[in-house]
């Protein structure tokens, strides 16, 4: 849950713009080409185990590209990644020429919407909650969701993010094109912060834990439906336990 220092924060931040949409940080602003498995281009994924959910690998094999969600396993105790599923929306370099991972917690809600936190997004938006991303980010914000693209009726979105189906950016167009009816406020997520990963970092992060049954626990990634992403009715942990049963759906059978 957000304290009142956050919300007069990011409510200032947001009402300082004379453009809401540069309030909501774009992501590859200090990105740029990458290395090894964390790769920005999209990568041949593993065999194809449904239409909705594909399994990108676990532990030191898994994939790591911009588009992906990202699994926590049951051993994970940090604050905020403890029973959590992070979307990758940036991979690339920094000013400092260091590997950098970005992504967003899609499922910790906090208990405000997006016009308690700022008065600018209005209309039929103005309802949608907000989400905590992460740690980091200077409690900037940003919008995520799936009508962008040459057919869609947000505009200034910039390409999708990975082959997610999830674009970023574009709040007045986003507004607009919610009152107008054409687009479902269900297909947009706001979050504040985000989570942000240097290489070696998540290399220790993905070694795997042997549980209390001799099994290696591993956090997991997996390319999965936008709607899964942009789901916005659900408790903190509650998509993270999801996908942890399709998982084990997956490796079962």
């Amino acid at each position: 849950m957000l304290s009142p220092p956050y919300y007069l924060l990011l409510a200032l931040l947001l009402s300082l713009c004379n453009d809401i949409a540069s309030a909501f940080c774009p992501s590859n602003d200090v990105m740029s080409s990458s290395r090894s498995r964390f790769s920005p281009l999209s990568m041949a994924a593993s065999n194809d185990i449904s239409s909705k959910i594909r399994f990108l690998g676990s532990g030191d094999d898994a994939i790591i590209r911009p588009g992906v969600v990202l699994v926590a396993p049951a051993h994970e105790y940090d604050h905020f990644l403890m029973k959590s599923a992070v979307f990758v929306y940036a991979i690339g370099l920094d000013e400092n020429e260091d590997m950098v991972i970005r992504g967003v917690i899609i499922d910790h809600p906090t208990a405000f919407t997006i016009s308690e936190m700022s008065p600018n997004v209005m209309g039929s938006l103005s309802d949608n909650l907000m989400f905590r991303g992460g740690r980091s980010g200077a409690d900037s914000a940003m919008l995520l969701h799936s009508a962008g693209g040459a057919d869609g009726h947000v505009k200034g979105t910039g390409e999708m993010i990975g082959s997610s189906g999830i674009y970023e950016g574009g709040v007045v167009s986003a507004m607009e094109a919610a009152d107008a009816g054409l687009a479902n406020p269900d297909q947009f997520k706001f979050f504040f912060n985000y989570m942000q990963f240097r290489e070696n970092e998540l290399d220790d992060m993905f070694k795997g834990v042997v549980d209390d049954d001799g099994k290696l626990d591993e956090w997991v990634s997996l390319e999965v439906p936008p709607e899964y992403v942009l789901d916005s009715d659900v408790e903190r942990g509650e998509m993270w336990s999801k996908l942890r049963n399709t998982i084990r759906e997956i490796r079962q059978g």
